[in-house]
Protein backbone atom coordinates (compact mmCIF):
# COMPACT_ATOMS: atom_id res chain seq x y z
CA UNK A 1 0.00 0.00 0.00
CA UNK A 2 1.57 3.27 -1.17
CA UNK A 3 0.22 6.53 0.21
CA UNK A 4 1.07 10.21 -0.01
CA UNK A 5 -0.23 13.33 1.71
CA UNK A 6 -0.41 16.47 -0.43
CA UNK A 7 -2.16 19.82 -0.32
CA UNK A 8 -5.19 20.28 -2.53
CA UNK A 9 -7.29 23.16 -3.81
CA UNK A 10 -10.57 24.21 -2.17
CA UNK A 11 -12.44 23.01 -5.27
CA UNK A 12 -10.90 19.55 -5.11
CA UNK A 13 -11.39 19.46 -1.34
CA UNK A 14 -15.09 20.28 -1.80
CA UNK A 15 -15.53 17.41 -4.25
CA UNK A 16 -13.70 14.94 -2.02
CA UNK A 17 -15.57 16.18 1.04
CA UNK A 18 -18.92 15.50 -0.63
CA UNK A 19 -17.80 11.95 -1.50
CA UNK A 20 -16.68 11.23 2.05
CA UNK A 21 -19.74 12.83 3.68
CA UNK A 22 -22.04 10.68 1.54
CA UNK A 23 -20.27 7.60 2.92
CA UNK A 24 -21.11 8.31 6.55
CA UNK A 25 -24.32 7.56 8.46
CA UNK A 26 -26.41 10.52 9.59
CA UNK A 27 -25.08 10.37 13.14
CA UNK A 28 -21.44 10.77 12.06
CA UNK A 29 -21.33 14.27 13.44
CA UNK A 30 -21.66 16.26 10.25
CA UNK A 31 -24.13 18.70 11.78
CA UNK A 32 -22.14 21.62 10.35
CA UNK A 33 -21.76 20.13 6.86
CA UNK A 34 -23.19 23.18 5.09
CA UNK A 35 -21.13 25.53 7.23
CA UNK A 36 -17.97 23.60 6.44
CA UNK A 37 -18.77 23.66 2.74
CA UNK A 38 -19.07 27.44 2.95
CA UNK A 39 -15.71 27.72 4.74
CA UNK A 40 -13.82 25.64 2.17
CA UNK A 41 -12.19 28.63 0.40
CA UNK A 42 -10.66 29.92 3.65
CA UNK A 43 -9.30 26.55 4.85
CA UNK A 44 -6.02 24.82 4.11
CA UNK A 45 -6.66 21.35 2.72
CA UNK A 46 -4.63 18.16 2.57
CA UNK A 47 -5.62 14.86 1.04
CA UNK A 48 -4.17 11.40 1.53
CA UNK A 49 -4.01 9.20 -1.54
CA UNK A 50 -3.66 5.43 -1.60
CA UNK A 51 -2.18 3.90 -4.75
CA UNK A 52 -2.95 7.17 -6.57
CA UNK A 53 -6.61 7.21 -5.43
CA UNK A 54 -8.04 9.82 -3.05
CA UNK A 55 -8.64 8.24 0.35
CA UNK A 56 -9.16 11.01 2.90
CA UNK A 57 -9.33 14.74 3.53
CA UNK A 58 -8.09 17.14 6.20
CA UNK A 59 -9.26 20.76 6.44
CA UNK A 60 -7.53 23.24 8.74
CA UNK A 61 -8.16 26.85 9.67
CA UNK A 62 -6.35 29.39 11.84
CA UNK A 63 -8.94 31.50 13.68
CA UNK A 64 -6.04 33.15 15.53
CA UNK A 65 -2.33 33.19 14.60
CA UNK A 66 -1.39 30.81 17.42
CA UNK A 67 -4.46 28.56 17.09
CA UNK A 68 -5.03 25.83 14.53
CA UNK A 69 -8.48 24.25 14.23
CA UNK A 70 -9.33 20.95 12.54
CA UNK A 71 -12.46 21.94 10.63
CA UNK A 72 -12.90 18.49 9.21
CA UNK A 73 -11.16 15.16 8.86
CA UNK A 74 -12.58 12.10 7.15
CA UNK A 75 -11.68 8.99 5.19
CA UNK A 76 -13.69 7.19 2.53
CA UNK A 77 -15.41 4.08 3.88
CA UNK A 78 -13.36 1.61 1.84
CA UNK A 79 -10.13 3.07 3.25
CA UNK A 80 -11.16 3.19 6.89
CA UNK A 81 -9.29 1.01 9.35
CA UNK A 82 -5.99 1.45 7.49
CA UNK A 83 -4.59 4.23 9.67
CA UNK A 84 -5.30 7.12 7.30
CA UNK A 85 -7.06 9.15 10.01
CA UNK A 86 -3.85 8.96 12.05
CA UNK A 87 -1.75 9.95 9.02
CA UNK A 88 -3.92 13.01 8.38
CA UNK A 89 -3.78 13.95 12.05
CA UNK A 90 0.02 13.85 11.98
CA UNK A 91 -0.10 16.13 8.94
CA UNK A 92 -2.25 18.53 10.94
CA UNK A 93 0.36 18.59 13.72
CA UNK A 94 3.20 19.12 11.25
CA UNK A 95 1.52 21.97 9.39
CA UNK A 96 0.30 23.64 12.59
CA UNK A 97 3.81 23.68 14.07
CA UNK A 98 5.18 25.05 10.78
CA UNK A 99 2.72 27.91 11.17
CA UNK A 100 3.97 28.28 14.79
CA UNK A 101 0.60 27.43 16.30
CA UNK A 102 0.64 26.90 20.05
CA UNK A 103 -2.59 24.91 20.25
CA UNK A 104 -4.78 22.79 17.97
CA UNK A 105 -8.51 22.27 18.54
CA UNK A 106 -11.21 20.00 17.16
CA UNK A 107 -14.89 19.23 17.69
CA UNK A 108 -15.94 15.59 17.43
CA UNK A 109 -18.69 13.19 18.42
CA UNK A 110 -18.74 12.65 22.19
CA UNK A 111 -17.48 9.18 23.19
CA UNK A 112 -20.77 8.13 24.78
CA UNK A 113 -22.55 8.81 21.47
CA UNK A 114 -20.41 6.34 19.51
CA UNK A 115 -21.84 2.98 18.43
CA UNK A 116 -20.95 -0.03 16.30
CA UNK A 117 -21.76 1.81 13.06
CA UNK A 118 -19.48 4.70 13.84
CA UNK A 119 -17.04 4.42 16.78
CA UNK A 120 -16.00 8.05 16.37
CA UNK A 121 -12.62 9.75 16.37
CA UNK A 122 -12.54 10.54 20.09
CA UNK A 123 -10.19 7.60 20.89
CA UNK A 124 -7.80 8.77 18.15
CA UNK A 125 -7.70 12.31 19.49
CA UNK A 126 -7.34 11.09 23.06
CA UNK A 127 -4.44 8.82 22.07
CA UNK A 128 -2.74 11.86 20.51
CA UNK A 129 -3.03 13.87 23.75
CA UNK A 130 -6.05 16.00 22.99
CA UNK A 131 -7.99 16.75 26.15
CA UNK A 132 -11.74 17.39 26.32
CA UNK A 133 -12.88 20.90 27.26
CA UNK A 134 -16.67 20.78 27.17
CA UNK A 135 -19.66 19.02 25.63
CA UNK A 136 -22.46 20.67 23.73
CA UNK A 137 -25.49 19.71 21.65
CA UNK A 138 -25.77 22.00 18.61
CA UNK A 139 -29.13 23.22 17.39
CA UNK A 140 -30.97 20.88 15.00
CA UNK A 141 -28.67 18.03 15.97
CA UNK A 142 -29.56 15.09 18.20
CA UNK A 143 -26.04 14.08 19.21
CA UNK A 144 -23.62 15.58 21.73
CA UNK A 145 -20.22 16.73 20.52
CA UNK A 146 -17.11 17.42 22.54
CA UNK A 147 -14.65 20.26 22.01
CA UNK A 148 -11.04 19.11 22.43
CA UNK A 149 -7.63 20.78 22.44
CA UNK A 150 -3.96 19.86 22.32
CA UNK A 151 -1.06 22.12 23.27
CA UNK A 152 2.11 22.26 21.22
CA UNK A 153 4.58 22.65 24.05
CA UNK A 154 8.04 22.87 22.51
CA UNK A 155 10.62 22.29 25.25
CA UNK A 156 13.55 22.97 22.93
CA UNK A 157 12.20 26.38 21.94
CA UNK A 158 11.35 27.14 25.56
CA UNK A 159 14.93 26.34 26.63
CA UNK A 160 16.35 28.49 23.83
CA UNK A 161 14.15 31.41 24.87
CA UNK A 162 15.07 31.21 28.56
CA UNK A 163 18.77 30.94 27.65
CA UNK A 164 18.48 34.02 25.43
CA UNK A 165 16.68 35.87 28.22
CA UNK A 166 19.46 34.96 30.66
CA UNK A 167 22.10 36.26 28.25
CA UNK A 168 20.22 39.53 27.73
CA UNK A 169 20.02 39.92 31.50
CA UNK A 170 23.80 39.57 31.68
CA UNK A 171 23.91 36.03 33.07
CA UNK A 172 26.31 34.73 30.45
CA UNK A 173 29.55 32.85 29.92
CA UNK A 174 32.81 34.82 29.45
CA UNK A 175 34.06 32.63 26.58
CA UNK A 176 33.56 29.39 24.66
CA UNK A 177 36.31 27.55 26.56
CA UNK A 178 34.43 27.78 29.84
CA UNK A 179 31.32 26.37 28.18
CA UNK A 180 33.37 23.48 26.79
CA UNK A 181 34.82 22.83 30.24
CA UNK A 182 31.28 22.78 31.62
CA UNK A 183 30.27 20.29 28.92
CA UNK A 184 33.18 18.03 29.90
CA UNK A 185 32.13 18.26 33.55
CA UNK A 186 28.57 17.30 32.59
CA UNK A 187 29.86 14.28 30.64
CA UNK A 188 31.90 13.21 33.66
CA UNK A 189 28.83 13.51 35.89
CA UNK A 190 26.80 11.38 33.49
CA UNK A 191 29.56 8.78 33.43
CA UNK A 192 29.72 8.80 37.23
CA UNK A 193 25.94 8.47 37.59
CA UNK A 194 25.87 5.48 35.23
CA UNK A 195 28.92 3.82 36.81
CA UNK A 196 27.41 4.14 40.28
CA UNK A 197 24.04 2.79 39.09
CA UNK A 198 22.29 6.00 40.05
CA UNK A 199 18.55 6.33 39.43
CA UNK A 200 17.28 6.96 35.91
CA UNK A 201 15.99 10.30 37.15
CA UNK A 202 19.52 11.39 38.11
CA UNK A 203 20.98 10.22 34.80
CA UNK A 204 18.23 12.03 32.89
CA UNK A 205 18.89 15.24 34.83
CA UNK A 206 22.60 15.09 34.01
CA UNK A 207 21.88 14.48 30.32
CA UNK A 208 19.51 17.47 30.43
CA UNK A 209 22.32 19.61 31.85
CA UNK A 210 24.56 18.52 28.97
CA UNK A 211 21.90 19.42 26.39
CA UNK A 212 21.49 22.82 28.04
CA UNK A 213 25.24 23.40 27.89
CA UNK A 214 25.31 22.44 24.19
CA UNK A 215 22.59 25.01 23.47
CA UNK A 216 24.52 27.63 25.43
CA UNK A 217 27.62 26.95 23.32
CA UNK A 218 25.64 27.13 20.09
CA UNK A 219 24.09 30.49 20.99
CA UNK A 220 27.34 31.93 22.37
CA UNK A 221 29.12 30.99 19.14
CA UNK A 222 26.48 32.92 17.20
CA UNK A 223 24.62 30.02 15.59
CA UNK A 224 20.88 29.49 15.32
CA UNK A 225 20.04 26.38 17.34
CA UNK A 226 17.25 25.09 15.10
CA UNK A 227 19.30 25.69 11.96
CA UNK A 228 22.20 23.79 13.54
CA UNK A 229 19.89 20.90 14.45
CA UNK A 230 18.40 20.89 10.95
CA UNK A 231 21.86 20.60 9.42
CA UNK A 232 22.96 17.74 11.67
CA UNK A 233 19.63 15.96 11.09
CA UNK A 234 20.17 16.17 7.34
CA UNK A 235 23.79 15.05 7.73
CA UNK A 236 22.93 12.04 9.88
CA UNK A 237 19.91 11.08 7.76
CA UNK A 238 21.98 11.13 4.57
CA UNK A 239 24.77 9.13 6.17
CA UNK A 240 22.39 6.62 7.72
CA UNK A 241 20.63 6.05 4.40
CA UNK A 242 24.04 5.40 2.84
CA UNK A 243 24.82 2.95 5.65
CA UNK A 244 21.56 1.07 5.02
CA UNK A 245 22.30 0.93 1.30
CA UNK A 246 25.79 -0.49 1.90
CA UNK A 247 24.48 -2.97 4.48
CA UNK A 248 21.74 -4.21 2.13
CA UNK A 249 24.27 -4.72 -0.67
CA UNK A 250 26.24 -6.88 1.76
CA UNK A 251 23.15 -8.96 2.48
CA UNK A 252 22.11 -7.39 5.80
CA UNK A 253 18.42 -6.76 6.45
CA UNK A 254 19.19 -5.62 10.01
CA UNK A 255 22.30 -4.88 12.04
CA UNK A 256 20.90 -6.35 15.23
CA UNK A 257 23.37 -8.87 16.63
CA UNK A 258 26.29 -7.55 14.59
CA UNK A 259 29.57 -6.67 16.29
CA UNK A 260 30.54 -3.09 17.03
CA UNK A 261 33.55 -3.54 14.73
CA UNK A 262 31.29 -4.49 11.81
CA UNK A 263 28.94 -1.58 12.45
CA UNK A 264 31.78 0.94 12.70
CA UNK A 265 33.21 -0.36 9.42
CA UNK A 266 29.83 0.26 7.76
CA UNK A 267 29.69 3.73 9.30
CA UNK A 268 33.15 4.59 7.92
CA UNK A 269 32.09 3.40 4.46
CA UNK A 270 28.93 5.50 4.71
CA UNK A 271 30.95 8.58 5.69
CA UNK A 272 33.21 8.05 2.70
CA UNK A 273 30.26 7.56 0.34
CA UNK A 274 28.44 10.70 1.49
CA UNK A 275 31.67 12.73 1.40
CA UNK A 276 32.24 11.71 -2.22
CA UNK A 277 28.63 12.54 -3.09
CA UNK A 278 28.93 15.96 -1.43
CA UNK A 279 32.18 16.74 -3.25
CA UNK A 280 30.68 15.60 -6.52
CA UNK A 281 27.83 18.13 -6.20
CA UNK A 282 29.93 21.05 -4.97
Amino acid sequence: MNYTVVSCSPKHAEELYQQIAADFPEHHGLYKADAHSDSMPSCTHFKVTCDNHDAGLLSLSFPYPATCHIDWIGVLKRYQGKGFEHILLQQAFSYATQRQAKIITVETLAPFEADANYPGLYPLYEANRFYPLFNRTPQSYAKTVVYMAKSFYQPLQALIEVEQEARQFGFDWPNEMMILEQAIDECNEIQEAIAQCESKKRVQEEIGDLLHTAISLCLFAGFDVEETLTKITHKFTTRFQALKEIAQKQGFTTLKGQSLTAMMALWRDAKEMTAQSHNGHS
